[in-house]
Order: structure tokens, then C-alpha cells, then sequence
């Protein structure tokens, strides 16, 4: 019986650890598109999506969500992520942003866009870069 509750034990310590690590970093978005991939095409299985951009805000850029439709999309999470080797000072990471499409956006198939630019906020719109993903809802 003690092996039993031994073997217990090391299973809920295992499981009590990688719950913590999966609460730390979360899970990983399954929807991720990036400058690659701009069609978006998001069903009601799947309303969430990320938008994963490359960034070095120590540049002073930052993405800046400049154009999205309300009526559809809302925006839930933006988030800087720092690159993975901590010894490389000034180098790029990436900006995850996170959107989760309305339940009335399913009842007829849509289309709509989200503008982003990759611009220092002192910057005239005119010197910016920019990406435009292509979102369409399906069931």
C-alpha cells in the first residue's frame, strides 16, 4: 500500500508543477497568423485568434492597431514578448496581439480588415509600416 501512495504523491506533485508552469506561460494560441499568413478565416469552433508581429521597442517602434471593425472583432490581449536569449541586449521580440470574433459575426459569413502599423508614436503616419490582415467568418 505505501508504494501505492508514494506513486500518489509523485503524480500530484507532478501534476501540481506543470500546472504552474502551464499557468505561467499559457497555453499557446493555435490561431496564430503573422506578416506571412494574412487571410484570416475564423469559425465558430475557433473565435479567438493572435496576430504574432516582430518587434524591438527599444527602437522605439511599437505596433499600434490602427484600424479594426467593432461590430465584429474585439480586441482582448496585447502583449511584448522579449526574445528567449536574455544575453542579447536591444534584441527584437514580438508583440502577440489577441482577438476574439462576436458571436453575431457567424450568423452571415464577413469580411473585414485589421490595420497595423509599426510606427515610434512621434512619427508622422507617413513613416510608418504597415500590415493589413484580411479576416472572414465562416461556421
Amino acid at each position: 500500500m505505501k508504494p501505492l501512495i508514494n506513486a500518489f504523491k509523485v503524480y500530484v506533485s507532478l501534476f501540481m508543477f506543470a500546472s504552474a508552469v502551464f499557468a505561467k506561460t499559457g497555453p499557446q494560441p493555435n490561431n496564430l497568423y503573422t506578416e506571412q499568413n494574412q487571410d484570416i478565416l475564423i469559425t465558430t469552433k475557433q473565435p479567438e485568434f493572435t496576430l504574432k508581429l516582430k518587434s524591438n521597442p527599444t527602437t522605439g517602434y511599437s505596433w499600434f492597431l490602427r484600424e479594426y471593425d467593432a461590430d465584429i472583432l474585439t480586441p482582448t490581449k496585447h502583449e511584448f514578448v522579449a526574445p528567449q536569449n536574455k544575453k542579447l541586449m536591444g534584441a527584437p521580440g514580438y508583440e502577440l496581439w489577441s482577438f476574439r470574433v462576436k458571436n453575431a459575426a457567424f450568423a452571415v459569413p464577413q469580411q473585414t480588415v485589421i490595420r497595423m502599423i509599426y510606427i515610434r508614436p512621434w512619427q508622422s503616419q507617413d513613416a510608418a509600416t504597415q500590415v493589413v490582415f484580411r479576416v472572414s467568418t465562416g461556421k
